[in-house]
């Protein structure tokens, strides 16, 4: 989209202003109210589209731990998207997908994986991410591995050049417990 330009932003610098943008964008995609959903996931790296003087886009990425294969004890460094919208009268118009390259750029210079759940897949297929094929899990602070089979056939992994080699998305995947959605 002509006249956009991508910022990106720490949660702790986010002021008053732009939190009243983000609200906006949220109420206007039906989202959960941004205050809440921060309070919820901690803090991040927020990545923002602007066109007009408004955020039109924003993605966020979290830092969070990720277990994968049977033995599922070390962890990976995984860099989890968030809080993914656009504005409705954008949707489609290549400001989503230019904001999603951005976190795939970030993803894949800061972190060993990158982690996401979507009930729509295709915008991530075609910026690299692949399904995840194996079972879902949520490690607790004790190491106890929950099943989290509502997030079977939702999470979708972007491999970055740290990933470990023996990465099986056939295979589970855990991540670090978390109150509210798990995934």
């Amino acid at each position: 989209m002509t006249g956009t330009r991508h910022r990106t932003a720490l949660t702790d610098e986010l002021g008053s202003g732009l939190l009243a943008e983000l609200a906006s964008l949220f109420e206007e995609a039906g989202g959960a109210p941004i205050g809440e959903m921060l309070e919820r996931i901690g803090p991040g790296v927020h990545v923002m589209a602007e066109a007009g003087g408004r955020i039109v886009s924003h993605a966020m990425i979290v830092d969070r731990a990720a277990y994968v294969g049977h033995e599922a004890d070390q962890a990976i460094d995984v860099g989890y998207v968030e809080l993914v919208a656009t504005r409705a009268a954008l949707t489609g118009s290549g400001v989503d997908a230019s904001v999603l390259s951005e976190v795939g750029r970030i993803i894949r210079d800061e972190y060993a994986l990158g982690a996401l759940s979507t009930a729509e897949p295709s915008p991530y297929e075609a910026l690299g991410w692949q399904a995840w094929a194996g079972l879902t899990l949520a490690r607790t602070a004790d190491g106890e591995l929950v099943r989290t089979s509502e997030a079977d056939g939702l999470v979708m992994v972007l491999r970055t050049l740290r990933t470990p080699p023996h990465l099986d998305a056939d295979g589970p995947i855990a991540i670090d417990w978390r109150p509210g959605a798990l995934w």
